[in-house]
């Protein structure tokens, strides 16, 4: 069967579930999926727990948005918080009688499972899996995400992986193959902007001269920016540069403190969360992509649509992918900041063809990536 043939030929209602608007991967991808889908004529709700956020910005005009308006302790909700968002939702589920719910990430996706038993629903249930999380190795650990894991592949329809290895993740939890599809993240439409407008420019002129190399995501500790940050110092002491950190999160002061103790604080501007791609991309000679694990890692396709050379770890799983084994930028270990240091000097001196990324970046196109959500209806 083509893939045409395989389109639904009537509009749909489609229920969209994230519990937040913050400025992540997974909700970017779910604002990015529901403006597509719902350009496509059918009739799309976004529901969130809390819609605050930067990626609340860029929701299109004709996506219904459901913000139950709970408020976020810390990077989640509260046990009580969270048994009121379960039960609003079924309750939500069971108004809007939707035929498709997608949800994403994994917290949401065990919440809609129980939320569709609770509300009866007979909709097909698309869970979405864009974090690398092997089983944990205590035993309890263990047989707890084997029993959540089951609940949520025993409700799906079919799980959506956002790698080929996420997929496989998602099978040794006990997916069955037949129930995994691996479906890329779609690549955000570049807009240029008036760049003079962001202040942060302002302090990147400050710092001097040297290429501009660029990191952009959560701080966290999985994006181990420590790593980074000493790979730089390293990468200094022979010549010189300027490192730029998008990204907020609750480790920002013991990274900035760090830096300082790495002697390049003056070399390193944490900028702050960007809701406009183009205009980080606009300044990197070079992006740097330091991170553990990384489900998928939508920055480095971003980077790449903007004809930005790239580095990144060989975190599971996402970056070989994209890079198709480093073909189209370097991998180097996990953790390995001397290593990283040459990879990033390396391709300053030798950076890879824009138009070779470009090219690469456009098999993440929006609307190739939004043929294989509607082909799943």
């Amino acid at each position: 069967m083509t893939l045409a043939a395989a389109l639904p030929d009537m509009p749909k209602r489609l229920v969209f579930h994230v519990p937040s608007l913050r400025g992540g991967g997974a909700e970017r991808v779910f604002v990015l999926i529901a403006n597509e889908m719902a350009s496509r004529g059918h009739d799309v709700t976004l529901l969130a727990w809390n819609a605050g956020g930067p990626n609340a910005a860029l929701l299109a005009g004709e996506v219904n948005l459901v913000d139950l308006g709970l408020p976020l302790q810390g990077e989640g909700y509260s046990k009580p918080t969270t048994l009121s968002g379960l039960l609003r939702t079924a309750h939500i589920l069971r108004r809007l009688n939707p035929d498709a719910v997608f949800s994403a990430p994994e917290f949401a996706n065990l919440v809609t499972a129980l939320a569709l038993l609770f509300s009866r629903s007979r909709a097909r249930f698309f869970p979405t899996f864009h974090a690398a999380m092997s089983l944990a190795a205590g035993r309890l650990g263990t047989r707890v995400a084997v029993w959540l894991s089951s609940l949520v592949a025993a409700r799906a329809t079919e799980a959506i992986a956002v790698s080929a290895g996420i997929g496989r993740e998602l099978e040794a939890r006990g997916f069955p193959p037949s129930k995994v599809a691996v479906i890329h993240n779609p690549l955000p439409q570049s807009v240029a902007t008036q760049q003079e407008g962001h202040a942060w420019r302002q302090e990147l002129d400050a710092m001097g001269d040297g290429p501009v190399i660029v990191t952009a995501g959560r701080l966290v500790p999985v994006k181990d920016h420590r790593t980074l940050l000493r790979a730089f110092a390293l990468l200094r002491e022979s010549r010189p540069a300027r490192l730029v950190i998008f990204g907020e999160g609750p480790i920002e002061d013991e990274l900035r403190a760090f830096a300082q103790e790495c002697g390049i604080g003056d070399q390193v501007l944490f900028a702050g969360y960007v809701n406009d791609p183009h205009a980080c991309y606009a300044v990197a000679d070079l992006f740097v992509l330091s991170s553990i694990s990384e489900g998928f890692g939508n920055v480095l396709m971003e980077a790449m649509a903007a004809g930005v050379p790239v580095v990144s770890t060989d975190a599971p799983h996402g970056p070989r992918e994209i890079l198709d084994n480093g073909r189209y930028g370097s991998l180097v270990p996990v953790g390995d900041a001397p290593a990283m240091a040459r990879a990033m000097a390396e391709m300053l001196d030798r950076p890879t063809p824009a138009a070779t990324l470009k090219g690469r970046a456009a098999d993440f196109d929006t609307a190739r990536i939004g043929d294989l959500y509607e082909a799943l209806l």
